[in-house]
């Protein structure tokens, strides 16, 4: 089954990136660290209704959490210590985002997109506990929620969104990328 989801789409960006002058003089944890400032900017905007700042923290924090990484592989910044202070800020950037909709949405609802959001993580990386690989296959993954939010943004400036509608949407999807992330653990697990 072919990956759902936007996350492969981090390598386009890539190349994009590539072009910034002194990349390689960036330090990867400093960007991931970096990436939880447009994470709150793109939360308290959701919740005041700032959509125009809201839709600049959501792109600012995918181009911060797809550049840490690029830097790290890429230019030999690489270590162990990167790769746990790469998710933390990850993780707390979503929070941060999510926690926004709780003044768009019902609280019920925003809750459970939190919750699920986590689930989803957690479910990625499972694998690696029993010696599998991580799994971002699903339409409902940090880069693919972003995006639906990014979006949904968007089109609240000219239109008024049912947030509540729009969070019973990523309820759905994440439990699909969950039961999809789920499905490819114990798979690749079982034929090794």
């Amino acid at each position: 089954m072919p990956d759902l989801g936007l996350y492969q789409g981090k390598y386009a960006l890539r190349r994009i990136l590539d072009r910034i002058p002194g990349i390689a003089r960036f330090r990867p944890n400093a960007v991931s660290l970096a990436s939880l400032i447009p994470s709150a900017l793109a939360g308290i905007s959701i919740a005041m209704g700032w959509w125009p700042l809201a839709i600049l923290g959501i792109a600012g924090r995918m181009v911060l959490t797809t550049l840490d990484g690029h830097i790290a592989e890429n230019y030999g910044k690489k270590t162990r210590i990167g790769g746990y202070v790469n998710r933390v800020p990850a993780e707390l950037g979503d929070v941060l985002i999510l926690l926004g909709l709780w003044t768009r949405a019902d609280p019920v609802w925003a809750t459970l997109v939190i919750a699920g959001a986590w689930l989803v993580n957690v479910f990625g990386v499972l694998g690696l506990v029993a010696g599998g690989s991580t799994q971002s296959v699903g339409p409902a993954g940090q880069t693919d929620r972003l995006a639906i939010l990014l979006v949904t943004c968007g089109i609240a400036i000219f239109f008024p969104v049912d947030w509540t509608v729009v969070c019973q949407i990523l309820v759905a999807l994440i439990l699909l990328t969950v039961v999809l992330r789920v499905r490819r653990s114990v798979r690749e697990l079982a034929r090794m």
